[in-house]
């Protein structure tokens, strides 16, 4: 190890608990209260060990986030000025991370606000615009109508980047006056009574959420100003976000030096259900205003988005996939092997699935990946059948196997990433590693 890179070891195992457990976060810094997306991480977490790299990196920064979800790491890139691309699966994280990477000039949401409210204050219609299997299940009827309001005015709205910006808070009002239940992230129905004794109005809602989210992004574009990489009204850098399977592929021909990110630690039905949580906001929001590349039909079920996801895909045809993962990786051959019981072992079989596809993309991540780059991975160790699935150290055996070894980790508390406490298949965890590694071929 060269003397650079025991000195950035040395600063970045100096990082505080108190910063890595984001005890001092400020929940609008950076954007992150625009829309309440799933397990997001915590900007603060991530950004003293941005500084560290960057400085290693000297301060010329290409980052990548394969599994973007909310964007943080994006937005926490471009508070650095590093270019910054970044991709999901997830068409209503691609729509988010969209806006979040946007310049918005915050005259131009004030009088788009103004617009559209004048435009459904003014819209006596009750026509229902959307249209879908069990939508008086999710929505009473009076929602429905104000939905619809709302749609037809952002709809009319001509500049695409201010849509995008009014469809996000759509996508929050949804979720704030659907008669889902915002207690967990899969779909579950309030009781009737309580639908019935709800006093809520999505109008209201989304009069406020803009507002809102006008304030939030308005500081975080202030924040890039300040700091010089906001220039003639744009980003000093590029900033790049796209629909994409990792799975599949990276979509860019670009190389990076530093990729960050924290994928899903299990197959998503077992895990956090990004999908399900997504698909009532995305029935309402028009495919053309989020990516016309998207390539499946994400609104085909409650779970398909979850399903097309890592180890959402049954395929136990291929005996010789398990054996060439469990040669990567002993400590996932430990667990799945231990368990006797067809049942058991079925649920095991999911933990493998998972591992397959997150191996193999990995494999697609690699190649885009500069050498001397770092890999910034936060991990969470989670159990399944009451045993524990180290996803730290079958991480790094995956690693290992392609020619790549750690160059440092860190460990933190999780507490404020919104996780749900308990599911069907495991209890999640409460503590998460964040590994680096330095590709260095």
């Amino acid at each position: 190890m060269s003397n650079t890179d025991r000195y950035t070891k040395k600063k970045i195992k100096s990082i505080s608990s108190e910063t890595l457990n984001g005890e001092n976060y400020s929940r609008s810094d950076f954007a992150r209260s625009i829309l309440n997306y799933p397990a997001m991480m915590v900007p603060s977490v991530q950004e003293p060990i941005f500084e560290k790299l960057s400085e290693a990196l000297n301060n010329e920064v290409s980052l990548l986030d394969p599994f973007m979800g909310a964007s943080n790491t994006l937005v926490t890139g471009m508070k650095y000025g590093m270019n910054v691309f970044g991709q999901d699966i997830n068409p209503l994280s691609v729509l988010l991370s969209q806006v979040k990477i946007c310049f918005y000039e915050n005259s131009e949401l004030i009088d788009a606000e103004e617009r559209l409210n004048n435009l459904i204050v003014s819209d006596k219609s009750e026509s229902v615009e959307v249209t879908f299997d069990n939508i008086d299940k999710w929505f009473t009827k009076e929602i429905q109508i104000e939905l619809s309001k709302i749609y037809r005015a952002v709809r009319r709205e001509p500049i695409l980047k201010t849509r995008k910006f009014f469809w996000v808070a759509l996508a929050e009002t949804i979720r704030l006056t659907s008669n889902d239940r915002t207690s967990t992230f899969k779909l579950h129905m309030r009781p009737v009574e309580e639908i019935n004794a709800r006093q809520v109005s999505a109008i209201k809602t989304f009069i406020s959420i803009s507002r809102k989210n006008i304030l939030n992004i308005s500081n975080y574009i202030n924040i890039l100003s300040q700091n010089g990489c906001i220039k003639k009204g744009k980003y000093i850098k590029n900033a790049t976000v796209l629909w994409g399977d990792t799975n599949i592929e990276i979509r860019t021909n670009k190389k990076f030096n530093l990729l960050v990110t924290s994928p899903p630690y299990g197959d998503n039905q077992t895990t956090v259900t990004y999908g399900q949580f997504s698909y009532l906001p995305l029935q309402w929001i028009p495919i053309e205003d989020i990516d016309d590349t998207i390539i499946f039909d994400y609104l085909k079920t409650t779970q398909y988005i979850d399903n097309k996801s890592l180890g959402g895909q049954i395929n136990d045809s291929d005996n010789n996939i398990t054996e060439r993962i469990f040669e990567r990786s002993r400590t996932l051959k430990r667990f799945v092997t231990q368990f006797k019981d067809n049942d058991l072992k079925k649920k095991a079989g999911k933990v493998t699935r998972f591992i397959v596809d997150l191996d193999n993309s990995i494999d697609k991540m690699l190649p885009k990946m500069k050498k001397d780059s770092f890999l910034v991975w936060t991990v969470g160790n989670r159990n399944v059948n009451k045993k524990l699935v180290r996803n730290d150290l079958i991480v790094k055996e995956l690693f290992a196997s392609k020619g790549v070894e750690v160059f440092t980790d860190l460990e933190r508390e999780i507490l404020s990433k919104r996780m749900p406490g308990r599911n069907n298949f495991s209890n999640m965890m409460s503590r998460e590693k964040i590994i680096i590694f330095k590709k260095t071929k």
